[in-house]
């Protein structure tokens, strides 16, 4: 799971800047035109989300169980910064504020997945020790 954990947190916190790419410059230039502030506070306002997943990693057995929780909420979170146009409107950073409300319920739903594909994983005799034994 150390691994799993990594890249989640190298993931959440690279996605923003990342999914502006598609844009071009300019859209990159919309979160990082503020310098080391902005992109402090655009960081900031994801971290909810991918904490979240992190923690999820202590809930969960197999890593496999972090697929759907991950693609569901990185998914969302990857389509709303690259479609969110901050030149658009005055008010358009205020979206970067309820970002993590609104990934809220794709994070509850791929929870409830991966917790399910958890428990059928164990439930099927797969080991959970990664094939050491339990002293």
């Amino acid at each position: 799971m150390g691994t799993a954990r990594l890249l989640i947190a190298v993931v959440g916190a690279v996605l923003p800047f990342g999914a502006r790419l598609l844009g071009g410059p300019e859209w990159v230039g919309q979160y990082t035109a503020g310098g080391a502030t902005a992109i402090l506070f655009i960081s900031v306002m994801n971290a909810p989300t991918w904490l979240t997943l992190l923690g999820l990693t202590y809930v969960y057995r197999r890593p496999i169980s972090l697929v759907t929780p991950c693609l569901m909420t990185f998914g969302f979170l990857g389509w709303f910064h690259s479609s969110l146009a901050l030149s658009a409107d005055a008010q358009a950073a205020i979206g970067l504020v309820f970002v993590p409300i609104a990934a809220i319920p794709f994070l509850c739903v791929g929870a409830l997945a991966g917790y399910l594909v958890d428990r059928i994983s164990v439930s099927s005799g797969g080991s959970t020790t990664g094939g050491k034994s339990q002293a």
